[in-house]
């Protein structure tokens, strides 16, 4: 019996060691930290040039060619940088696993460059900069006042207002920051040619000679500025197209047409590149209209309204809802307005009834005078100068800033002038 409680008592004392070593494995392997996964790092190193790696039993490059790791006499490892290019530095420890990595980018002269140096921009224009970067790094563009220049993702500088900023180039190798290129750039103002006096004179060229064209001004992928909307001064074919043409013309059947006339976006954009320009083929202002105010604001030149926020109108304004765009030549005490527009039939002087709504207003007849006086041709085949109330409550407004800080200013005081004060200084100067 002794020897059979014995022999029972040597088995649960067994089953008891089994039982806490296979508890004491599960807690290991559940509890016990895990072997983590090999680190990594990243290190640029110029070709000819090295460095000491230290702590491991061995350490392998995965690209001889372009970087070399030579074990020292002290236990250390040499990496020498042979050739521009990328290689692994895999780092081994005394059992032979890797336990970390180094991504090397190997570099030279050429490695990293921006394309020019200092730049110089009035105010107003773009201009593309470029980081040619070694095969697998990344760029980000980024400025240091975007009051003064701001910059996007493919490198293309705006110049918003006078001062400096800061264009840097931050290059990037597998996710690291390795390299920040840097480029100054002065914006200027041109105060000269950007003024409220000069913006209505340049709107006035094409007035009684340019036919209203369904995407005249815009380019053949209807995307944006074409050919004439980024030329300096007027296309003599608007003029011969409009010659051409009787007091029955209908733009329905000259849609796209697009070297024959402008459109409303057209004509502002037109209007805009001819006063920030002094050469054709640069950066064009041709959008939808219902962008046109807003993205004028955007750009630092000026304020925006919302069109529930419009309470007057001032010289040069920009008025942009999602139909139409035109711009405020001034206004009148009863509250009506004179403008400049391209809308069918074409590019003309036009007014809107008063503030109560008589269609007979002091704009109207402003505007009836100066077409019918100066522009006769164009006033015989096409005498109207009248448009709807909704011109007065249906725009958002960009107005100009004039303060000097931006690109437009008002020498002329044409911000405190009536609009028969206006036209009348600004005939008396063409």
């Amino acid at each position: 019996m002794r020897d059979v409680l014995t022999n029972c008592g040597q088995r649960w004392w067994f089953r008891g060691i089994r039982m806490f070593a296979l508890t004491f494995f599960l807690a290991f392997c559940f509890c016990a930290p895990v072997s983590a996964a090999a680190t990594s790092s990243v290190k640029t190193l110029a070709v000819g040039k090295s460095y000491t790696v230290s702590g491991y039993a061995k350490v392998k490059s995965s690209k001889t060619t372009v970087a070399k790791a030579k074990k020292t006499s002290s236990g250390t490892y040499k990496i020498t940088a042979i050739k521009k290019g990328r290689a692994t530095l895999m780092l081994y420890n005394s059992k032979g696993k890797v336990t970390g990595k180094v991504y090397l980018l190997v570099t030279n002269s050429k490695s990293f460059q921006y394309n020019t140096t200092a730049i110089s921009l009035m105010a107003g224009k773009t201009k593309k900069v470029k980081a040619t970067v070694q095969s697998g790094c990344t760029v980000k563009y980024v400025t240091s006042d975007k009051s003064v220049a701001t910059v996007n993702s493919n490198g293309k500088i705006r110049a918003v207002s006078s001062g400096t900023a800061t264009i840097s180039a931050k290059v990037y190798y597998k996710g690291k920051r390795v390299k920040t290129l840097k480029k100054k750039v002065t914006v200027t103002t041109d105060l000269s040619s950007s003024t409220l006096k000069t913006l209505l004179l340049t709107g006035l060229e094409p007035v009684g000679s340019t036919m209203y064209v369904w995407g005249g001004g815009w380019n053949e992928a209807d995307t944006g500025a074409g050919t004439e909307a980024v030329t300096v001064g007027v296309s003599a074919q608007w003029e011969t197209f409009f010659k051409q043409q009787t007091s029955s013309y209908d733009y329905r059947t000259t849609r796209y047409q697009i070297a024959n006339g402008l459109d409303c976006s057209g004509y502002i954009g037109w209007c805009i590149y001819n006063i920030l320009n002094i050469s054709n083929g640069n950066e064009g202002y041709v959008m939808s209209a219902s962008l046109m105010a807003r993205n004028f604001a955007s750009r630092g030149w000026g304020s925006y309204k919302s069109a529930s926020s419009v309470t007057d109108y001032k010289a040069g304004d920009i008025m942009s809802s999602s139909g139409h765009v035109w711009m405020v030549v001034g206004a009148c005490s009863d509250g009506s307005v004179v403008l400049l527009h391209s809308s069918p039939p074409g590019v003309r002087l036009c007014g809107t009834p008063s503030s109560s709504g008589n269609s007979s207003s002091q704009a109207v007849k402003l505007a009836t005078y100066y077409m019918q006086t100066y522009f006769p041709e164009w006033y015989e085949k096409y005498p109207g100068c009248t448009v709807s109330s909704s011109y007065l409550n249906s725009y958002a407004q960009m107005r100009w800033d004039t303060t000097g800080s931006s690109i437009m200013t008002d020498p002329d005081g044409y911000l405190g002038k009536s609009a028969s004060a206006i036209l009348k200084d600004l005939f008396a100067s063409r």
